[in-house]
């Protein structure tokens, strides 16, 4: 996946527009809202985790194979 924060941000975002609307127009109950309310907010702790490890960190950048991507500096002092 090229973009899963992209992706992952995207789904919450559209959840949080479809509640936000079921919200305004009494589409659904106030009981399964603050479920749905819920879930979303489990899915988005859970899912937090998930993106964390498909993002390459900048401190100490490494391929899928475990090997670093830039030599780190020698200090000769």
């Amino acid at each position: 996946m090229k973009n899963p924060v992209l992706l992952i941000m995207s789904i919450l975002a559209a959840l949080s527009a479809v509640l936000g609307l079921s919200v305004l127009n009494d589409i659904l109950s106030p009981t399964t809202i603050g479920w749905l309310l819920v879930i979303q907010a489990a899915g988005t702790a859970g899912v937090q985790f998930w993106v964390r490890g498909q993002v390459t960190p900048m401190a100490d950048p490494r391929s899928n194979d475990g090997r670093q991507l830039w030599a780190k500096p020698v200090n000769d002092a």
